[in-house]
């Protein structure tokens, strides 16, 4: 008996080795198995099925802290749920899912050592780190941005969200330069969110809004849906457009969801939020 004590450590480290390749193996499935969910057709059918898949993940990662197509999927993931799904009908519980985003996506920034605490740097370090970035980085700063964005944007009375909307600029700013056309041209529609909906004296900016927004739209020559929706909700209402506004949702309404079939999902929802702000529009103008 006394020596398979020896053989314990070995036998546990390969327990441990064994359980973390099924973990990596299967969270390289589902990860590669993504694009299935974003050409999905039926929102109705994404919502319900997408807490279920997210809660798996969240399990994974129990097994697997560090993994990066982990935390990328649910940075990602958590993201998506809050914005197709919640925030128009259930801000306070959208601003949670953003929150999630963030942390999420702060950790897998935080594989790069330059990133570790990100959250917690000052300006100057911030942009110190931040130049170091390459591209493999873009997409945790992209939707770490994303999440404080909207974590601040519906968590109004939470100074700690509010105070970190400087710092995800910053990283939305870097993941930009690097990587453009990252989801769509999704960083130009930050901006564009990010000049149309603050007050001037806190840096709105239509005009650069506009450019932005512009930007994303050519992108996708007009096929990413979201990206019109977008517009006409913060530009089109900033610059009390109403010409412009009925202009575009009337566009997203009109196109093919399945015009890009990889955002066949956003598509769909994009069709749906337009279809509200058409309803709105004698109370928006």
């Amino acid at each position: 008996m006394k020596r398979a004590w020896p053989l314990l450590p070995a036998l546990l480290l390969s327990a441990c080795s064994l359980r973390t390749l099924a973990v990596r193996t299967t969270a390289g499935a589902i990860d590669n198995g993504m694009p299935a969910f974003y050409r999905e057709s039926d929102p109705d059918f994404a919502r319900e099925a997408a807490p279920a898949e997210l809660k798996l993940l969240e399990t994974f990662l129990e097994n697997d802290p560090a993994n990066p197509r982990l935390l990328r999927a649910l940075s990602e993931g958590f993201v998506g749920y809050a914005f197709l799904f919640l925030e128009d009908e259930q801000p306070e519980r959208a601003a949670l899912f953003y929150r999630r985003a963030l942390s999420y996506a702060l950790r897998l920034a935080g594989r790069n050592a330059a990133f570790r605490d990100l959250d917690k740097l000052p300006p100057e370090a911030l942009d110190s780190a931040l130049k170091g970035a390459e591209i493999e980085d873009a997409p945790a700063l992209y939707w770490a941005a994303y999440g404080w964005a909207g974590w601040a944007n519906l968590a109004k009375g939470d100074s700690e969200a509010l105070a970190g909307v400087p710092k995800a600029a910053k990283l939305m700013t870097r993941a930009i330069e690097l990587d453009p056309g990252y989801q769509f041209g999704g960083a130009d529609l930050w901006f564009g969110v990010y000049y149309a909906a603050r007050p001037k004296i806190a840096g709105g900016d239509l005009e650069k809004a506009k450019t932005h927004f512009d930007a994303a739209i050519a992108r996708t020559g007009g096929r990413f849906l979201s990206a019109k929706a977008l517009c006409a909700k913060y530009y089109a209402v900033g610059a009390m457009d109403e010409e412009l506004f009925k202009r575009l949702l009337t566009e997203v309404l009109d196109a093919p969801a399945d015009a890009l079939p990889e955002a066949r999902l956003a598509n769909e929802v994009a069709k749906r939020k337009a279809k509200a702000l058409l309803e709105k529009t004698d109370d928006l103008f």
